[in-house]
């Protein structure tokens, strides 16, 4: 079941709980344009979206390539979806594979999504006019290589998506984590952010960023496992297992 909070004037979050984590959408509504960042898991997971969205077209955004991202999209009024090339590229590659395995161990659970691959595309950063309050897209690999942060200038808010979470993120085999740790330090820098907004844990401000800073710095000397909560559910604690690991190769 999705639920929807609205978080300040024209701005409103969705989250759903899955079996191992939560995972967090956002709505962001101009004057003139809607966009809709990430689309979480599945198709019934927007649904509540659409009385909001007040049959305007939105424009879909997805922080990345991840299943528990973008499967929902096929439920709204979409205009353009729009995300990092990387992101484009992963739905010709492990996206598919995923669904299929998906639907595999799960029969009939996925049968509505439908693959939506994004329609346009940039490399660096974009910005989006939604009319009275603006955008920005920018690239920042860190999690997987398609990831990407979204700033809203006009209100201070920074939509981490998957580079930001707590009480751990999720390091993959290939995350380039020297990048990832220099592009959240210049953001932690942004003095303009007030809010910070991930994809999965708690809302917050600045001290989000410094955290999982901390958190990354410490998986090449072991510090990491002293910055950690005394009691983390499984699905952290094999992640943090995990992140040990693929940093020791990197």
């Amino acid at each position: 079941m999705t639920e929807l909070h609205q978080v300040r004037s024209n701005l409103y979050v969705t989250e759903s709980r899955l079996d191992d984590f939560d995972v967090r959408g956002v709505v962001i509504i101009g004057s003139e344009r809607t966009v809709v960042w990430d689309t979480l898991s599945h198709p019934s997971d927007m649904r509540p979206l659409l009385p909001l969205l007040r049959d305007r077209e939105a424009i879909v955004v997805y922080s990345h390539a991840d299943w528990d991202h973008i499967w929902g999209t096929v439920a709204l009024p979409y205009h353009e979806v729009i995300a990092h090339r990387f992101c484009q590229e992963r739905f010709s590659t492990d996206v598919p594979h995923c669904l299929t395995d998906k639907r595999l161990q799960e029969p009939g659970k996925w049968d509505e999504v439908v693959l939506i691959p994004p329609t346009a595309t940039f490399d660096t950063q974009m910005s989006l006019d939604l009319g009275d309050v603006t955008l920005e897209l920018h690239h920042l690999p860190g999690h997987t290589r398609d990831c990407c942060v979204g700033f809203i200038p006009e209100w201070g808010v920074l939509l981490a998506g998957d580079v930001v979470e707590t009480p751990l993120p999720v390091v993959e085999e290939d995350s380039p984590i020297d990048l990832w740790l220099a592009a959240l330090e210049r953001w932690e820098g942004e003095s303009r952010i007030k809010t910070v907004i991930p994809a999965h844990g708690p809302i917050g401000d600045r001290s989000l960023l410094t955290r999982n800073i901390s958190y990354l710095r410490g998986l090449s000397d072991g510090s990491a496992t002293a910055s950690l909560p005394i009691t983390m559910s499984p699905f952290y604690i094999s992640t943090h297992e995990q992140n040990l690991r693929y940093a020791r190769k990197s």
